[in-house]
This record gives C-alpha cells, sequence and structure tokens, in this order.
C-alpha cells in the first residue's frame, strides 16, 4: 500500500521546518532516477532492450518498480543478479507455451509435477534461482525495489518494496505480480496475522509511476518502459519523466512468432532515442530544487 507517512511524523516535519532561520538556505534533493517496467506478458522482453541502451549509457538507476513481466525482469535483474545480457540469452529459446505448460505444473498433482517441469523450458530452474533473493540484497547499484500485485479479495493493488515489504518473501511476490488469470494461480500469502490472494499486478496497475514517486521509492525523475498491448493514457509530458514506448506490433502478451522475442529487445533498445538519452543526462547535472534544475537547463 502506497503510504505518505503517520500524521505524528508530518506534524513533527511541518515544526522543523516551521522554525527554519530565512538566512539559512534550503536544502537541495539529490537525484534519484528511478525505472518503471509495465505489464505487458511476452511483450515485457523490449525491457530487455530499454535496460541494455540505458546501461549502455551509463545512467545510474537507483531504483527499479516492475509489475507483471516488469516483476519478473526487476526481480531476477535487481535481486538475483542476473545480467541484461544473460537474460537477453534466454530469449531464443523462450515460448510461451512455457508459461501455459508452467501453469498446468503448478496445479497437478504432485507425481505428475515432474513431467510439467520437463516441457517448461528454463522457468523451473529460474524459479529455484529467485527462491534465494530479498529485498534487502540487491545487485547493480540499484538501492531499491518495488514490486506491484493485485489483491483479489479487496480488488486493488498492493505495493512491496525494498523499504516496506510487508514480511512479504521476494519470490511469493514476484511470481504473484506475474500470475496472470487463467494461466497461473493467484498466489496466497501471509501479511502478519492476514491471508491475502494475491494475482497479477497488472489487473489494477499496469504502469506504477505513482509507486515510483511514492516515500517507499523515493524517484525524483522516472525513466518508463510501456509494453503493454493497449496503453489509451499514456503519462502526461513531464521534465522529469522519459516515456518510452518501444514498437511491438505482432507481438501478443501471450503468442508471438519463434524470432519475436529478440525482436522486441532490439525494439525495446531502439526505442531508446539519443533525445532521451540527452534528458536524463541532464538530470545528472543538477540536485533536484536548483536554481538550474528550475530552469529545465
Amino acid at each position: 500500500m502506497l503510504r505518505t507517512g503517520g500524521g505524528v511524523e508530518s506534524h513533527a516535519r511541518r515544526d522543523s521546518v516551521s522554525h527554519i532561520p530565512d538566512n539559512v538556505p534550503e536544502q537541495k534533493q539529490e537525484v534519484r532516477i528511478g525505472i518503471v517496467l509495465s505489464a505487458g506478458g511476452l511483450r515485457g522482453a523490449a525491457h530487455l532492450g530499454v535496460l541494455r541502451a540505458i546501461v549502455r549509457q551509463r545512467i545510474p538507476v537507483e531504483a527499479v518498480v516492475g509489475v507483471s513481466a516488469g516483476a519478473i525482469i526487476a526481480a531476477f535483474h535487481v535481486a538475483v543478479g542476473l545480467s541484461i545480457h544473460e537474460m537477453i540469452d534466454e530469449a531464443p529459446v523462450f515460448r510461451g507455451r512455457h508459461i501455459f505448460i508452467h501453469g498446468l505444473g503448478v496445479r497437478a498433482p504432485q507425481a505428475l509435477k515432474p513431467f510439467f517441469r520437463r516441457f517448461s523450458g528454463t522457468i523451473p530452474r529460474r524459479l529455484e534461482q529467485l527462491e534465494g533473493a530479498s529485498f534487502n540484497t540487491l545487485h547493480h547499484g540499484v538501492t531499491r525495489l518495488g514490486i506491484v500485485c493485485h489483491d483479489v479479495r479487496e480488488n486493488r493493488p498492493r505495493y512491496f518494496s525494498t523499504s516496506d515489504s510487508s514480511g512479504a518473501r521476494l519470490s511469493d511476490v514476484a511470481r504473484a505480480s506475474a500470475a496472470v488469470p487463467g494461466v497461473l494461480p493467484p498466489k496466497t500469502i501471509a501479511l502478519g496475522p492476514r491471508q491475502v490472494c494475491l494475482a497479477d499486478g497488472g489487473i489494477s496497475d499496469s504502469l506504477p509511476i505513482a509507486f515510483a514517486r511514492s516515500p517507499q521509492i523515493g524517484a525524483t525523475h522516472v525513466i518508463v518502459s510501456d509494453c503493454r498491448y493497449s496503453a489509451p493514457n499514456p503519462p502526461a509530458d513531464d521534465d522529469s519523466l522519459v516515456y518510452i514506448r518501444p514498437d511491438l506490433h505482432g507481438i501478443r502478451p501471450l503468442r508471438a512468432p519463434r524470432a519475436a522475442l529478440l525482436q522486441a529487445v532490439w525494439r525495446g533498445e531502439a526505442a531508446v532515442t539519443p533525445e532521451m538519452v540527452d534528458r536524463m543526462c541532464r538530470w545528472l547535472r543538477v540536485p533536484v530544487g536548483s536554481e538550474a534544475a528550475e530552469l529545465h537547463v
């Protein structure tokens, strides 16, 4: 759940601000770049191309937020520690049918699970790696990770992060975030004394920009990789946001031609234009709130 802090904390903050002498300069907030990886199923492979372009330009990303397919990529890159190239290398052999077969295996009796595992591609092996990951041990310079799930019973999004995981395991949250309805079953987990049923986060928040900017994640500037099949409401133009929408014509969330995932990676990388990179680089030149930043220099 997105939170802005308790009432006592907010009251204390107001009091401290009111007692700052006029001659004390305002402190400037440092730039913290975050990236949002949308839902999108197989189309989410384009996130890898976007990430590869950002890494090549040495843009320092401190926070990553993912939902559904984006949550899986975020979890394996940031929490497991896989490199972008390691994940791209699996694109040629990954198939949409692996997801369906894995879903059958999850629901199958114990005696039949080994059979379905044989035909699930790399999914079982990668999920075993995910079991050892956590919100608190992150890689590649990222310090904050956020994942969005859908609360089935309350019909609303639930937000989990490095600063507030509610005691949930990263592996459970990441798997639940990508639990596509009708393909993978929802996941019931304990949050303190309560049991919650979580499913694909794309159901209720398929592009969690507000989460990335919330106190839980704290991004001052956001790169948005939008690989959704339909994007009826793209974010408004904002000097602190770069919106990337790869051209993924012909690639559906759960069905794509044989070479489509590699094509999605290439299209994701191509969608990061020099103008976008220039804007990202300008973010790094001045602290947030400084006179130069206010003038958009």
